[in-house]
């Protein structure tokens, strides 16, 4: 870790790369850490915080552009990786949705709730909302469980099965939803749990 921070941190590199995995225990828990999270552990060294943050930003726009170009798909792999990047090592759950045009057209992505180490609950008028200001026909929802298991849980299916009735009322589509895990994505659709 601490090669990957010296163009940042410079010859303070191994001690930013100890503080890092003391506070956060992995590079992938660091490098999902809020601006707060990442300022806390890194104490003075806001410089360093603000170089984190821009580096993970640069990757998340690299790989957005990715699924941006190419219809929307849950089991694309880009599409995944993507995911897997933003909510994947998270410490909280994250609620994530991607809009989509009726042939699955990128219309944009975003976090729409954060909760605790083993909950989130999503804000229903928040979602259709946004998907009514974007003209979206489709929702791939996804979130993460901070525990590294990617089965969902009854929980997870009770308040899907919420989402896509209430959805369908107004004819959106919740095309599925995805449980990122710590290696792997479980697809609701496709264990047929939507």
């Amino acid at each position: 870790m601490a090669d990957l921070l010296e163009p940042f941190a410079g010859r303070d590199s191994p001690l930013a790369a100890n503080r890092l995995i003391a506070h956060f225990g992995s590079l992938g828990r660091a490098l999902a850490a809020t601006p707060e999270q990442l300022a806390e552990a890194l104490g003075d060294d806001r410089k360093l915080a603000k170089s984190i943050l821009a580096a993970r930003r640069l990757v998340h726009a690299g790989l957005r552009e990715g699924v941006q170009r190419s219809p929307v798909s849950p089991l694309d792999p880009v599409f995944r990786s993507y995911l897997s990047l933003i909510l994947g090592n998270a410490t909280t759950e994250r609620l994530h949705a991607t809009f989509v045009t009726h042939d699955c057209g990128y219309l944009a992505d975003e976090i729409l709730a954060e909760g605790t180490t083993g909950h989130v609950e999503g804000d229903l008028r928040r979602l259709l909302s946004r998907a009514f200001d974007l003209g979206a026909h489709g929702i791939i929802l996804a979130h993460n469980h901070p525990s590294g298991s990617a089965e969902p849980s009854d929980n997870d299916v009770a308040l899907t099965r919420r989402i896509v009735l209430i959805a369908s009322s107004v004819r959106i589509q919740i095309l599925d939803h995805l449980i990122v895990g710590a290696s792997r994505i479980i697809s609701m659709r496709e264990r047929e749990l939507l």
